[in-house]
């Protein structure tokens, strides 16, 4: 009996996992007998595999298909139930699209792509202001897409470099809001974030993230519950 490509990638995800890693559950247990907290950790010990094999396999859950950005589940459904925070590393996505395509990102585009049908509570841009760089029509153009949006200004230290980075302020800002929604969407391929996945998780938040293919950090990609891919359309014409 011949195989579909999707049975044989289902097939290898799951050959690859050892057996002792497998959530465990006996099947003869006497239910009655087992305490509430045993079973809730059996659940999310599942939860958990589920989300790692969907992870791997990179399919959507209802139909196997290959997703076209990443997404989890189709139009409808549950995520219009949802409710997500989306918090942008401005330069990381600029110099991103920039290398890879030469051209700017759709903050527009973008946001539609990984917030879907869900219901948006956040959405913060982190912007480097750099001295001599006028920004006030890409500030404003970020105001009118729904963005709040933080400004910080490069600091000269002391042995004459230069630096600029939002990293961990990104990182508290999520943290902050991680138990008001179902779900943190940070759009950056910076490795760095993956630190704050268990942080999250521990407020019982999803964690996505949201970059293009080329410069998603693998550490990162493997940290999150989901990540979107973007691509060329997702940016600005011309």
């Amino acid at each position: 009996m011949t195989t579909t490509p999707t049975e044989q990638s289902e097939d290898a995800a799951t050959s690859s996992v050892s057996e002792s890693e497998w959530p465990v559950i006996d099947l003869n247990e006497d239910v009655e007998a087992v305490e509430r907290v045993d079973l809730e950790e059996k659940y999310l010990d599942l939860k958990d595999e589920v989300w790692r094999l969907r992870r791997k396999l990179n399919l959507e859950p209802a139909t196997g298909a290959h997703p076209v950005n990443g997404g989890f589940a189709g139009a409808g459904g549950f995520l219009k139930r949802q409710s997500c925070a989306v918090f942008v590393d401005v330069q990381n996505m600029y110099h991103s699209a920039k290398k890879t395509y030469g051209r700017n990102l759709s903050y527009a585009k973008m946001l539609r792509a990984c917030v879907r049908n869900r219901r948006l509570t956040h959405a913060t841009a982190y912007v480097i202001d750099r001295e001599g760089i006028e920004q006030t029509g890409f500030v404003d153009h970020l105001h009118y897409c729904g963005f709040q949006v933080k400004k910080r200004s490069v600091i000269e230290r002391q042995d004459g470099s230069r630096k600029a980075e939002w990293e961990l302020a990104i990182a508290m800002d999520m943290i902050a809001v991680a138990d008001k929604v179902d779900s943190i969407i940070v759009v950056s391929g910076n490795g760095v974030f993956a630190d704050v996945a268990p942080l999250l998780r521990a407020k019982g938040t999803r964690f996505e993230a949201c970059a293009f293919r080329e410069s998603l950090s693998d550490v990162l990609r493997d940290a999150v519950d989901w990540y979107h891919l973007l691509g060329e359309e997702h940016l600005y014409e011309g």
